[in-house]
Protein backbone atom coordinates (compact mmCIF):
# COMPACT_ATOMS: atom_id res chain seq x y z
CA UNK A 1 0.00 0.00 0.00
CA UNK A 2 1.23 3.46 -0.93
CA UNK A 3 0.63 6.19 1.62
CA UNK A 4 1.65 9.82 1.91
CA UNK A 5 3.86 10.74 4.83
CA UNK A 6 2.26 12.49 7.79
CA UNK A 7 3.81 15.80 8.95
CA UNK A 8 5.11 14.25 12.17
CA UNK A 9 6.88 11.39 10.33
CA UNK A 10 9.68 13.34 8.62
CA UNK A 11 12.32 12.17 11.07
CA UNK A 12 11.11 8.58 10.71
CA UNK A 13 11.24 8.85 6.89
CA UNK A 14 14.79 10.23 6.87
CA UNK A 15 15.95 7.56 9.31
CA UNK A 16 14.54 4.84 7.05
CA UNK A 17 16.48 6.24 4.09
CA UNK A 18 19.68 6.68 6.10
CA UNK A 19 19.50 3.08 7.33
CA UNK A 20 18.75 1.59 3.90
CA UNK A 21 21.35 -0.24 1.84
CA UNK A 22 21.39 2.65 -0.66
CA UNK A 23 20.89 5.94 1.24
CA UNK A 24 20.34 9.06 -0.89
CA UNK A 25 20.35 12.55 0.61
CA UNK A 26 18.38 13.89 -2.37
CA UNK A 27 15.43 11.73 -1.26
CA UNK A 28 15.32 13.00 2.33
CA UNK A 29 12.74 15.45 3.68
CA UNK A 30 15.65 17.69 4.75
CA UNK A 31 16.83 18.14 1.15
CA UNK A 32 13.24 18.62 0.01
CA UNK A 33 12.85 21.46 2.53
CA UNK A 34 15.98 23.02 1.11
CA UNK A 35 14.59 22.80 -2.44
CA UNK A 36 11.00 23.71 -1.52
CA UNK A 37 11.38 27.30 -2.72
CA UNK A 38 11.11 26.09 -6.34
CA UNK A 39 9.44 22.68 -5.97
CA UNK A 40 6.49 21.24 -4.04
CA UNK A 41 7.66 18.03 -2.33
CA UNK A 42 5.56 14.97 -1.55
CA UNK A 43 6.85 12.01 0.48
CA UNK A 44 5.52 8.46 0.21
CA UNK A 45 6.11 5.07 1.77
CA UNK A 46 5.11 1.81 0.14
CA UNK A 47 4.31 -0.73 2.81
CA UNK A 48 3.90 -4.49 2.70
CA UNK A 49 2.12 -6.12 5.67
CA UNK A 50 2.69 -2.90 7.58
CA UNK A 51 6.45 -2.76 6.92
CA UNK A 52 7.89 0.09 4.81
CA UNK A 53 9.78 -1.41 1.87
CA UNK A 54 10.12 1.54 -0.55
CA UNK A 55 10.46 5.27 0.08
CA UNK A 56 10.17 8.03 -2.49
CA UNK A 57 10.21 11.81 -2.45
CA UNK A 58 8.44 13.42 -5.39
CA UNK A 59 9.09 17.04 -6.35
CA UNK A 60 6.25 18.75 -8.23
CA UNK A 61 6.76 21.80 -10.43
CA UNK A 62 3.84 23.52 -12.14
CA UNK A 63 4.13 24.09 -15.86
CA UNK A 64 3.21 27.56 -17.21
CA UNK A 65 -0.42 28.34 -18.08
CA UNK A 66 -1.77 24.87 -17.24
CA UNK A 67 -2.95 23.28 -13.97
CA UNK A 68 -0.54 20.36 -14.31
CA UNK A 69 2.79 19.41 -12.81
CA UNK A 70 6.03 17.79 -13.84
CA UNK A 71 7.01 15.27 -11.15
CA UNK A 72 10.64 14.45 -10.42
CA UNK A 73 12.14 11.97 -7.94
CA UNK A 74 15.86 12.80 -7.70
CA UNK A 75 17.78 9.58 -7.09
CA UNK A 76 14.53 7.89 -6.12
CA UNK A 77 13.00 5.63 -5.17
CA UNK A 78 15.02 4.13 -2.31
CA UNK A 79 14.61 0.41 -1.63
CA UNK A 80 14.40 0.10 2.14
CA UNK A 81 14.52 -3.70 2.34
CA UNK A 82 15.25 -6.67 0.10
CA UNK A 83 11.49 -7.07 -0.33
CA UNK A 84 11.28 -3.68 -2.02
CA UNK A 85 12.63 -4.88 -5.35
CA UNK A 86 10.04 -7.66 -5.62
CA UNK A 87 7.08 -5.26 -5.27
CA UNK A 88 8.35 -2.55 -7.64
CA UNK A 89 5.68 -3.21 -10.33
CA UNK A 90 2.87 -2.77 -7.79
CA UNK A 91 4.61 0.29 -6.35
CA UNK A 92 4.91 2.00 -9.74
CA UNK A 93 1.25 1.31 -10.53
CA UNK A 94 0.10 2.78 -7.22
CA UNK A 95 2.41 5.78 -7.60
CA UNK A 96 1.17 6.53 -11.13
CA UNK A 97 -2.44 6.59 -9.87
CA UNK A 98 -1.42 8.90 -7.03
CA UNK A 99 0.42 11.26 -9.37
CA UNK A 100 -2.66 11.54 -11.56
CA UNK A 101 -4.60 12.61 -8.48
CA UNK A 102 -1.89 15.16 -7.72
CA UNK A 103 -2.20 16.64 -11.22
CA UNK A 104 1.11 15.40 -12.65
CA UNK A 105 1.45 14.69 -16.37
CA UNK A 106 4.87 12.98 -16.26
CA UNK A 107 7.34 11.50 -13.80
CA UNK A 108 11.12 11.70 -14.18
CA UNK A 109 13.33 9.35 -12.16
CA UNK A 110 17.07 8.69 -12.05
CA UNK A 111 17.53 6.06 -9.33
CA UNK A 112 20.97 5.34 -7.90
CA UNK A 113 20.66 1.82 -9.30
CA UNK A 114 23.31 -0.04 -11.27
CA UNK A 115 21.33 -3.17 -12.15
CA UNK A 116 20.44 -3.36 -15.86
CA UNK A 117 17.57 -5.71 -15.00
CA UNK A 118 15.89 -2.92 -13.06
CA UNK A 119 16.33 -0.63 -16.06
CA UNK A 120 14.67 -3.22 -18.30
CA UNK A 121 11.83 -3.53 -15.81
CA UNK A 122 11.24 0.22 -16.01
CA UNK A 123 10.94 -0.03 -19.81
CA UNK A 124 8.45 -2.88 -19.53
CA UNK A 125 6.35 -0.75 -17.16
CA UNK A 126 6.14 2.14 -19.64
CA UNK A 127 9.14 4.28 -18.66
CA UNK A 128 11.11 5.82 -21.49
CA UNK A 129 14.90 6.33 -21.41
CA UNK A 130 15.83 10.00 -21.58
CA UNK A 131 18.54 10.97 -24.06
CA UNK A 132 20.67 13.82 -22.78
CA UNK A 133 23.56 15.80 -24.27
CA UNK A 134 24.57 16.98 -20.81
CA UNK A 135 28.27 16.21 -20.24
CA UNK A 136 27.41 14.38 -17.02
CA UNK A 137 24.52 12.45 -18.57
CA UNK A 138 21.52 14.25 -17.10
CA UNK A 139 20.19 16.17 -14.12
CA UNK A 140 22.10 13.76 -11.85
CA UNK A 141 25.46 12.35 -12.96
CA UNK A 142 25.30 8.97 -14.70
CA UNK A 143 28.86 8.10 -13.64
CA UNK A 144 30.74 8.70 -10.42
CA UNK A 145 33.66 7.42 -8.41
CA UNK A 146 32.99 5.96 -4.98
CA UNK A 147 35.73 5.20 -2.48
CA UNK A 148 35.36 2.79 0.43
CA UNK A 149 36.35 4.78 3.53
CA UNK A 150 35.34 2.19 6.11
CA UNK A 151 38.90 1.44 7.25
CA UNK A 152 40.71 3.26 10.07
CA UNK A 153 42.30 6.55 8.90
CA UNK A 154 45.89 5.22 8.76
CA UNK A 155 44.80 2.12 6.86
CA UNK A 156 42.59 4.16 4.53
CA UNK A 157 45.40 6.60 3.75
CA UNK A 158 47.77 3.71 3.08
CA UNK A 159 45.29 2.28 0.54
CA UNK A 160 45.32 5.49 -1.53
CA UNK A 161 47.93 5.60 -4.34
CA UNK A 162 51.37 6.81 -3.20
CA UNK A 163 51.40 9.95 -5.34
CA UNK A 164 48.00 11.02 -4.00
CA UNK A 165 49.10 10.34 -0.40
CA UNK A 166 51.98 12.72 -1.04
CA UNK A 167 49.60 15.35 -2.44
CA UNK A 168 47.28 14.92 0.55
CA UNK A 169 50.09 15.58 3.04
CA UNK A 170 51.75 18.33 0.98
CA UNK A 171 49.39 21.24 1.81
CA UNK A 172 49.66 20.95 5.60
CA UNK A 173 53.44 20.54 5.37
CA UNK A 174 53.44 23.86 3.52
CA UNK A 175 51.30 25.84 5.95
CA UNK A 176 47.72 25.08 4.88
CA UNK A 177 45.32 24.76 7.80
CA UNK A 178 41.90 23.11 7.48
CA UNK A 179 38.87 23.88 9.63
CA UNK A 180 35.11 23.36 9.64
CA UNK A 181 33.24 26.57 8.98
CA UNK A 182 29.75 27.96 9.56
CA UNK A 183 27.31 30.07 7.56
CA UNK A 184 29.47 33.06 8.53
CA UNK A 185 32.22 31.57 6.36
CA UNK A 186 30.11 31.33 3.20
CA UNK A 187 31.86 34.45 1.73
CA UNK A 188 35.11 32.44 1.78
CA UNK A 189 33.35 29.56 0.00
CA UNK A 190 31.91 32.00 -2.53
CA UNK A 191 35.34 33.43 -3.32
CA UNK A 192 36.64 29.94 -4.10
CA UNK A 193 33.60 28.84 -6.11
CA UNK A 194 33.53 32.04 -8.15
CA UNK A 195 37.20 31.64 -9.00
CA UNK A 196 36.61 28.00 -9.96
CA UNK A 197 33.49 28.74 -12.04
CA UNK A 198 35.33 31.44 -14.01
CA UNK A 199 38.03 28.93 -14.94
CA UNK A 200 35.82 25.92 -15.59
CA UNK A 201 32.68 27.57 -16.94
CA UNK A 202 30.46 26.09 -14.23
CA UNK A 203 27.24 27.78 -13.20
CA UNK A 204 27.48 29.50 -9.83
CA UNK A 205 24.94 30.06 -7.04
CA UNK A 206 24.48 33.04 -4.78
CA UNK A 207 25.59 33.11 -1.15
CA UNK A 208 22.02 32.72 0.15
CA UNK A 209 21.82 29.30 -1.56
CA UNK A 210 24.79 27.91 0.38
CA UNK A 211 23.74 29.56 3.63
CA UNK A 212 20.31 27.98 3.39
CA UNK A 213 21.84 24.60 2.49
CA UNK A 214 23.98 24.62 5.64
CA UNK A 215 21.09 25.81 7.82
CA UNK A 216 18.57 23.26 6.55
CA UNK A 217 20.90 20.25 6.39
CA UNK A 218 22.36 20.93 9.84
CA UNK A 219 24.89 18.33 10.98
CA UNK A 220 24.36 16.38 7.74
CA UNK A 221 26.47 18.96 5.90
CA UNK A 222 29.92 20.40 6.53
CA UNK A 223 31.66 23.46 5.12
CA UNK A 224 35.40 22.78 5.28
CA UNK A 225 37.89 25.53 4.49
CA UNK A 226 41.61 25.42 3.80
CA UNK A 227 43.65 28.57 4.33
CA UNK A 228 47.25 29.72 4.55
CA UNK A 229 48.29 32.77 6.52
CA UNK A 230 44.64 33.79 6.78
CA UNK A 231 44.03 33.55 3.02
CA UNK A 232 41.42 31.02 1.89
CA UNK A 233 42.88 28.67 -0.70
CA UNK A 234 40.22 25.92 -0.95
CA UNK A 235 36.72 25.26 0.33
CA UNK A 236 33.98 22.67 -0.01
CA UNK A 237 30.61 21.39 1.18
CA UNK A 238 30.13 17.70 1.93
CA UNK A 239 26.84 15.96 2.71
CA UNK A 240 26.31 12.68 4.55
CA UNK A 241 23.28 10.38 4.75
CA UNK A 242 23.71 7.11 6.58
CA UNK A 243 26.79 5.27 5.39
CA UNK A 244 27.14 7.41 2.24
CA UNK A 245 28.87 10.80 1.85
CA UNK A 246 28.99 13.10 -1.19
CA UNK A 247 31.41 15.83 -2.22
CA UNK A 248 28.74 18.19 -3.50
CA UNK A 249 30.45 21.59 -3.95
CA UNK A 250 34.06 22.66 -3.82
CA UNK A 251 37.05 24.24 -5.47
CA UNK A 252 40.39 25.95 -4.98
CA UNK A 253 41.91 29.33 -5.77
CA UNK A 254 44.00 29.11 -8.91
CA UNK A 255 46.50 31.57 -7.48
CA UNK A 256 47.45 28.97 -4.86
CA UNK A 257 47.21 25.83 -6.99
CA UNK A 258 50.85 24.98 -6.23
CA UNK A 259 49.80 24.18 -2.66
CA UNK A 260 47.66 21.24 -3.87
CA UNK A 261 45.17 22.20 -1.18
CA UNK A 262 42.23 20.41 -2.80
CA UNK A 263 43.86 17.02 -2.26
CA UNK A 264 44.15 17.71 1.44
CA UNK A 265 40.65 19.14 1.48
CA UNK A 266 39.19 15.91 0.09
CA UNK A 267 41.02 13.98 2.79
CA UNK A 268 39.48 16.26 5.45
CA UNK A 269 36.05 15.64 3.90
CA UNK A 270 36.59 11.90 4.20
CA UNK A 271 37.63 12.21 7.84
CA UNK A 272 34.55 14.30 8.62
CA UNK A 273 32.31 11.82 6.77
CA UNK A 274 33.84 8.94 8.75
CA UNK A 275 33.12 10.81 11.98
CA UNK A 276 29.45 10.82 10.93
CA UNK A 277 29.40 7.07 10.30
CA UNK A 278 29.90 7.08 6.53
CA UNK A 279 31.78 4.16 4.97
CA UNK A 280 31.58 5.30 1.33
CA UNK A 281 32.66 8.61 -0.25
CA UNK A 282 31.08 9.74 -3.52
CA UNK A 283 33.10 12.20 -5.61
CA UNK A 284 29.80 13.46 -7.12
CA UNK A 285 30.02 12.76 -10.78
CA UNK A 286 32.39 12.41 -13.69
CA UNK A 287 31.65 13.12 -17.36
CA UNK A 288 30.12 10.55 -19.67
CA UNK A 289 32.99 11.13 -22.12
CA UNK A 290 36.01 9.84 -20.23
CA UNK A 291 38.43 9.93 -23.15
CA UNK A 292 41.64 11.94 -23.03
CA UNK A 293 40.20 14.31 -25.64
CA UNK A 294 37.28 15.27 -23.40
CA UNK A 295 37.41 18.88 -22.11
CA UNK A 296 36.52 17.44 -18.68
CA UNK A 297 39.17 14.73 -18.71
CA UNK A 298 41.16 16.54 -16.01
CA UNK A 299 38.19 16.36 -13.64
CA UNK A 300 37.75 12.66 -14.40
CA UNK A 301 41.45 11.96 -13.87
CA UNK A 302 41.53 13.86 -10.57
CA UNK A 303 38.62 11.93 -9.07
CA UNK A 304 39.95 8.64 -10.42
CA UNK A 305 43.35 9.27 -8.85
CA UNK A 306 42.09 8.56 -5.32
CA UNK A 307 41.55 4.92 -6.24
CA UNK A 308 37.78 4.58 -5.97
CA UNK A 309 35.50 2.42 -8.10
CA UNK A 310 33.82 3.80 -11.21
CA UNK A 311 30.04 3.45 -10.78
CA UNK A 312 27.55 3.68 -13.66
CA UNK A 313 23.90 4.32 -12.80
CA UNK A 314 21.04 3.31 -15.07
CA UNK A 315 20.32 6.93 -16.09
CA UNK A 316 17.14 8.97 -16.48
CA UNK A 317 13.69 7.61 -17.31
CA UNK A 318 10.33 9.28 -17.78
CA UNK A 319 6.85 7.85 -17.28
CA UNK A 320 3.97 9.52 -19.18
CA UNK A 321 1.27 9.86 -16.52
CA UNK A 322 -1.02 11.71 -18.95
CA UNK A 323 0.20 10.56 -22.37
CA UNK A 324 -1.30 13.37 -24.48
CA UNK A 325 0.03 16.13 -22.23
CA UNK A 326 3.37 14.35 -22.11
CA UNK A 327 3.46 14.27 -25.92
CA UNK A 328 2.70 17.99 -26.04
CA UNK A 329 5.46 18.65 -23.53
CA UNK A 330 7.97 16.58 -25.49
CA UNK A 331 6.94 18.23 -28.77
CA UNK A 332 6.65 21.89 -27.85
CA UNK A 333 8.64 22.42 -24.65
CA UNK A 334 12.11 22.41 -26.30
CA UNK A 335 11.12 25.22 -28.68
CA UNK A 336 9.44 27.16 -25.89
CA UNK A 337 12.54 26.86 -23.71
CA UNK A 338 14.77 28.09 -26.53
CA UNK A 339 12.48 31.09 -27.06
CA UNK A 340 12.47 31.92 -23.36
CA UNK A 341 16.28 31.73 -23.24
CA UNK A 342 16.50 33.96 -26.33
CA UNK A 343 14.16 36.53 -24.81
CA UNK A 344 16.09 36.44 -21.53
CA UNK A 345 19.40 36.92 -23.38
CA UNK A 346 17.92 39.77 -25.40
CA UNK A 347 16.68 41.40 -22.21
CA UNK A 348 20.13 41.09 -20.65
CA UNK A 349 21.64 42.60 -23.78
CA UNK A 350 19.34 45.64 -23.51
CA UNK A 351 20.23 46.03 -19.84
CA UNK A 352 23.94 45.82 -20.66
CA UNK A 353 23.51 48.44 -23.39
CA UNK A 354 21.67 50.74 -21.00
CA UNK A 355 24.36 50.27 -18.38
CA UNK A 356 27.00 51.07 -21.00
CA UNK A 357 25.25 54.33 -21.91
CA UNK A 358 25.22 55.36 -18.26
CA UNK A 359 28.94 54.61 -17.90
CA UNK A 360 29.72 56.74 -20.93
Amino acid sequence: MLRMLQPDETGYFDTLIANSTGPEFAQTTAWARFKSQSWHPRHYLYEQTGEPVIAITIWLRKIPLLPYYLAYAPRGPVLLTAAGESVLPEFWSALQAELRRQGAFALKVDPAWTDDLLAEQLKLLGFRPVKSDHPFGGVQPKFTFRLDIGAEPDELLASIPKKIRYNIRYPEKNGVVYRQGTTADVPDLMAVLQDTSRRKGFLGRNAAYYERLLEVMGDQAALIIGSKDGQVVAASITIVCGRQAWAVYGGMMREFSQLRAYYGLNWQRMLWAKSKGATSFDFSGVPVDQSETSPLYGLYQFKKSFGGDLVEFIGEYELPVRPFLYWCWQTFAPGLMKMMKWLAARGRGRQDAAAGDELE
